[in-house]
């Protein structure tokens, strides 16, 4: 069984065959952004999947994310597709003071922002997303619906896996309601190898971060269900968010 560090270095390893970049997303993201090439800010970016795609396609794109694996593998296949994104090792709650420039658009997907330990930690964060933002610019925000998962006491997400290289990555969820929190817990199996772990999420429900992006100042904002712009309710997988 391998440790906390091993489960990140296999993580970074293969990350994208865990979490590929997916076309609904993508065009959601591009639909954000128009037809004139534009910045973008990928917050918490992981191995860039969706940076290097942007980049490909004419953006100006910048990805931070606190993983030192995760920013080293962005930029090797920055390198390889000979892009230029400039990409750093950040931790959200800094980006407003590591970032000089403004951005068309801020986007923080794959359940990334629940990272964060508090409400108020969310809300600081989504206020400098809105203080990085250029005029008429939008932040889109990606988490699991933790409306469906606590009211239906749901306790795994469906297994991933990669048959071609054996890989098999389990996700599973314990709700600690007298704490609020969500114990996260993965299990990674490849190559006959099982890397273990686990990390405490915030389970923000839908009229929470409704409530948290006006305290946050933002006029508007869409909830979708998905990225295909379904319309969002409870037993939605996810929740979309699109605000300005």
């Amino acid at each position: 069984m391998g440790d906390i560090m091993g489960f990140y270095d296999e993580i970074s390893k293969y990350y994208d065959y865990i979490f590929p970049v997916q076309k609904e997303q993508l065009k959601f993201l591009m639909d954000s952004l128009g037809d004139t090439k534009k910045e973008v800010l990928d917050v918490a970016c992981g191995s860039g999947g969706y940076s290097i795609e942007l980049a490909k396609k004419g953006y100006e794109v910048t990805a931070v994310d606190v993983e030192n694996e995760m920013i080293d593998k962005l930029k090797s296949k920055a390198q390889k597709e000979q892009v230029d994104i400039n990409s750093y090792v950040c931790d959200m709650k800094n980006i407003k003071s590591m970032l000089p420039n403004k951005y068309n658009l801020v986007f923080c997907i794959g359940n990334s922002i629940v990272h964060l330990k508090s409400l108020d930690e969310i809300k600081d964060v989504l206020k400098q997303m809105k203080k990085l933002l250029r005029e008429n610019g939008a932040v889109v925000l990606q988490i699991i619906n933790y409306d469906r998962i606590i009211d239906l006491g749901l306790t795994e997400l469906p297994k991933i896996q990669n048959e071609s290289i054996g890989l098999e990555f389990k996700r599973e969820y314990e709700f600690l309601k007298d704490k609020n929190i969500v114990n996260f817990k993965t299990t990674l199996s490849v190559n006959n190898e099982v890397f273990n772990n686990s990390i405490e999420l915030l389970p923000i429900k839908s009229v929470e971060f409704k409530a948290l992006l006006k305290e946050a100042g933002y006029s508007s904002y869409e909830l979708y269900g998905d990225f295909n712009y379904s319309t969002y309710d409870k037993n939605s997988y996810m929740l979309v968010i699109k605000a300005f």
